[in-house]
């Protein structure tokens, strides 16, 4: 399958002068050894130690109250308060302070649409943000818990488990997020791929795509038949083929989420707690899609790009860029 190519977007080269695209700082520091990667792999390792005795006690005090089926769907919910805490805690810090230490990080050549002198540019972005804060709200607050709550009435047998008995060991917890991990990607990986390479799909995808540059809030920007086939669908056949623990997913949530909008970021952050390890996708992956809109259909991880040589175009680029070779 080729990817619709636009014609805005086929004259796009992975060069310096069209990718407003790539950025100053080096992609390569999110998977080299450094300060950096140990502080992201700390937080990686606080994520799977630490938070479950953190949750444990309270866990069953939070959702016990519920029927199964509304207690699955107030998990999928805490993407909400989890995006919005996300934004505030990563996202506008950089955004608004605009520090040199967190711009050298930056993608993209371009200003932020927010600090360009040029009115149409932020009246545009601004008109932009209002459209996403819509989407996002619809993705978010309807869809995904909508797809989780039919889940669990079709499948009933495939909901999750809420019982402190059952309360994952490591191993398990691990083994069920690598698991979900692999399945999920899979699936991001063929819904977006065949977005891009349907004409009739494409005409929703496209709507993602309406970012020049990429920000947080275009992680969720998505038209709703879109998010239903390329988001929703993955996430949800994911957890019915692997069935975590509730507790598990929610971790593999928090994973899941944290590498969605750090994609949309905007900055190379080589602290980012889920590029550090072997065969994470590099967020300057999800940005060479952006910018010539052909390949890496995957965005967490890399191995399906791998397996199916969609990402033969990136290694060239990245070679050209930056002196790379995979």
């Amino acid at each position: 399958m080729q990817p619709i190519q636009p014609s805005t977007m086929a004259k796009a080269k992975p060069s310096s002068s069209s990718s407003a695209s790539i950025a100053n700082a080096s992609v390569v520091g999110q998977q080299t050894p450094s300060l950096y990667m140990a502080l992201a792999a700390l937080q990686s390792a606080l994520w799977f130690f630490v938070l479950p005795s953190i949750c444990k006690p309270h866990w069953e005090t939070l959702f016990s109250p519920f029927p199964l089926p509304i207690a699955e769907v107030l998990l999928w919910f805490a993407i909400v308060p989890y995006f919005l805490l996300y934004s505030t805690v990563v996202a506008l810090p950089p955004y608004l302070l605009n520090w040199s230490f967190f711009e050298q990080f930056k993608i993209s050549k371009e200003p932020w649409p927010w600090h360009d002198e040029r009115v149409e540019v932020r009246k545009a972005f601004w008109r932009l943000t209002r459209r996403s804060v819509l989407l996002d709200f619809v993705g978010m607050c309807i869809f995904l818990p909508g797809m989780a709550y039919t889940k669990t009435i079709l499948l009933p047998d495939r909901g999750l488990s809420f019982s402190m008995e059952e309360w994952p060991t490591l191993y398990e917890m691990g083994r069920d997020i690598l698991t979900l991990a692999i399945t999920h990607e899979f699936g991001f990986y063929m819904t977006h791929r065949l977005m891009h390479s349907t004409p009739f799909l494409y005409q929703f995808h496209k709507v993602h795509h309406e970012y020049k540059q990429n920000n947080v809030l275009s992680a969720q920007h998505f038209h709703p038949v879109d998010y239903f086939i390329s988001i929703g669908g993955p996430a949800v056949l994911a957890t019915t083929i692997v069935k975590p623990h509730s507790f598990t997913q929610f971790v593999f949530g928090v994973w899941l989420l944290t590498a969605n909008f750090d994609d949309h970021l905007g900055y190379n952050f080589p602290w980012s707690p889920v590029r550090w390890f072997p065969f994470a996708a590099g967020t300057d992956a999800h940005e060479f899609h952006h910018s010539v809109n052909k390949g890496c259909f995957a965005s967490k991880l890399s191995i399906w790009d791998m397996v199916f040589g969609t990402d033969k175009a990136y290694k060239e680029w990245r070679k050209k860029r930056w002196g790379i070779v995979d």
